[in-house]
């Protein structure tokens, strides 16, 4: 084995400084109620509202009429559930979308979205799209201030939604459903249970999460070369980790693959991240140890947090010896998002990953190729089992995301009736559902047969279409269509792999910080910092149970577990 000189890049050391000092930094605050958020600045009101007209480009001189295009026009029927919108004068809608597949590609103007013609066309509405991105929370607190309401609401997390409903901005959909019979039946019961918050309906379901779609891959090419055996705990995972490192598996005579590639969101957390998503990578090497940063349990009817459960402390060791092993890409810290991550892959200079369960479709085999100069033997494995015995690869899908109407929607009635034939039209009506889902018929997708097909991406340019994907979140968690899988035999057996290793979800999703817990916003900032500088060596792993008192009683972690205790007795999950 070659001597380890790998070190991280001075570029990888500054970014990780300056993520550290960030996570130190002083919180936004997040935690006033609705009635007293603070007002922004004229000037961020004025850049928000004119990116969003420029998003959505919905002039006056438009009035809902919009240009028909011969690729949509047509398709699809009046809203069901409606009977008095096409007899009435059109009703302008706006709609907070904080769910689409491209949050960081525009809206193009109406008269160059054939979607969005469709929509107000069937609907006979005028709609205005605002994108949430990343910052969702801030634009949406912005619009609250200044009294411009969404009328419909996305929200990601369930939480989040719970969490505006009880400072009064959502209304309840029980008496809005009746007039929306079809949209009951759009979903199965286990996803509309989460929308159920104290007895009432706070949501639609919005994006159908899909269960067991990262999992564990090793290049089966560079084990054979080095003769070894696929990792089946946690200990063989790290002896693999440095023999690909150190012992040249590609055979080119040079330094420079890596065992492994973790990522770190912009949130700094390396497990669960507050904005939904997370750390793949160093996730999974935490669930070997049967625990999770920042996750909310129950055991034995009481709450806890796995930030303070002794097995992080042993997480935490394991990872801190993988670094100083130098078996992790260093390009770890400026990896933050599933983009970045799959460029790890392509290159073919890593040769353990978490990666999506379609990495080796055509398409993926082909970037592969042209970027890393080869496709490997990719395989997907069980995850290796942890020292107690724990095998698990991620939660059970649970469902999180959903549309909320806003009170002040309420308020009209015929509005507040739109908004609901709306969110009906594009989950039940058949021929909506292919273009919101596909794209464009006879660009992005064909019927053939009497069945829609993906076009080959190849023939067409992506990147002017992109934008389409924004509607594409009526997707149903088992479209086939939508997915494409061109190697359906692997690709589900994939899938099928992952799903046996998922484990319960029902708790985590359905907590959140209470609005007046000042110290929620400094707690997960301390929790993220801390954690990032014990797997760094920049704090000792000695100090973890300083750093567990310090949770208790400078951060009241009790009180906030107190508080996660009431919320879910008051859903009855917990007596």
């Amino acid at each position: 084995m070659r001597k380890s000189n790998k070190k991280q890049s001075p570029q990888s050391d500054e970014i990780l400084r300056s993520k550290t000092r960030v996570l130190l930094g002083e919180p936004p605050s997040e935690n006033a109620t609705i009635g007293h958020l603070r007002k922004k600045s004229l000037l961020a009101l004025s850049l928000l509202m004119a990116g969003s007209l420029a998003a959505t480009a919905c002039g006056s001189n438009e009035e809902g009429r919009a240009t028909s295009d011969p690729a949509i026009t047509g398709t699809a029927s009046a809203a069901t559930g409606t009977p008095s919108a096409a007899a009435s004068k059109p009703v302008k809608l706006t709609f907070y979308n904080s769910l689409g597949y491209r949050q960081t590609t525009p809206m193009p103007a109406l008269d160059k979205d054939p979607i969005r013609q469709m929509i107000q066309k069937d609907n006979n509405i005028e709609l205005e799209t605002i994108l949430g991105g990343e910052n969702w929370r801030d634009k949406l607190n912005v619009l609250i201030s200044s009294n411009q309401i969404p009328d419909i609401i996305g929200f990601p997390d369930r939480a989040s939604a719970v969490k505006y409903y009880d400072q009064g901005l959502l209304a309840d959909l029980d008496d809005l459903m009746k007039n929306t019979p079809e949209l009951a039946g759009a979903f199965d019961a286990s996803r509309w249970e989460p929308m159920k918050y104290k007895g009432k309906t706070i949501g639609v379901p919005g994006v159908e999460p899909v269960g067991g779609v990262n999992g564990w891959w090793i290049n089966n090419d560079w084990l054979k070369k080095l003769n070894l055996q696929v990792p089946a705990t946690a200990e063989e995972l790290l002896k693999v980790m440095k023999a690909f490192t150190f012992d040249d598996p590609d055979g080119n005579g040079k330094n420079d693959t890596y065992g492994f590639v973790g990522m770190l969101p912009k949130d700094g957390s390396l497990g669960v991240s507050s904005s939904g998503g997370g750390g793949n990578g160093f996730q999974q090497i935490f669930w070997m140890f049967g625990v999770q940063p920042n996750y909310i349990d129950v055991k034995d009817g009481k709450v806890f947090s796995h930030n303070t459960d002794p097995r992080m402390k042993e997480a935490l060791t394991f990872i801190r010896a993988m670094l100083e092993a130098k078996v992790v890409d260093p390009d770890w810290v400026t990896i933050d998002d599933g983009l970045k991550r799959d460029q790890k892959m392509y290159q073919g200079k890593v040769g353990i990953m978490i990666e999506d369960w379609r990495r080796m479709e055509p398409a993926d085999q082909k970037k592969m190729k042209d970027i890393g100069g080869s496709t490997p033997d990719w395989i997907q494995i069980a995850p290796p089992k942890g020292p107690h015995g724990d095998q698990i690869l991620d939660t059970k899908a649970f469902q999180s995301s959903l549309w909320g109407i806003s009170k002040e929607a309420l308020k009209d009635t015929e509005k507040a009736k739109r908004a609901m034939a709306l969110l009906q039209y594009f989950y039940t009506n058949k021929e909506a559902y292919k273009t919101l889902s596909y794209g464009l018929k006879g660009q992005t997708w064909n019927e053939i047969d009497g069945k829609p097909k993906l076009v080959d991406k190849s023939t067409y340019n992506e990147k002017e279409v992109e934008w389409r994907y924004n509607y594409a979140f009526v997707r149903k968690a088992n479209d086939s269509v939508y997915f494409d899988f061109q190697k359906p035999e692997l690709t589900n057996a994939n899938q099928k792999l992952n799903n046996s290793f998922l484990r319960d979800n029902s708790i985590h999703p359905r907590v959140f910080d209470d609005a007046n817990d000042t110290l929620a916003q400094d707690r997960i900032k301390y929790i993220n910092s801390t954690m990032l500088a014990f797997i760094t060596g920049k704090e000792p792993l000695d100090n973890f149970d300083s750093f567990v008192k310090t949770l208790q009683d400078k951060f009241k972690q009790n009180d906030a577990l107190q508080n996660y205790t009431k919320q879910l007795q008051a859903e009855g999950v917990l007596k």
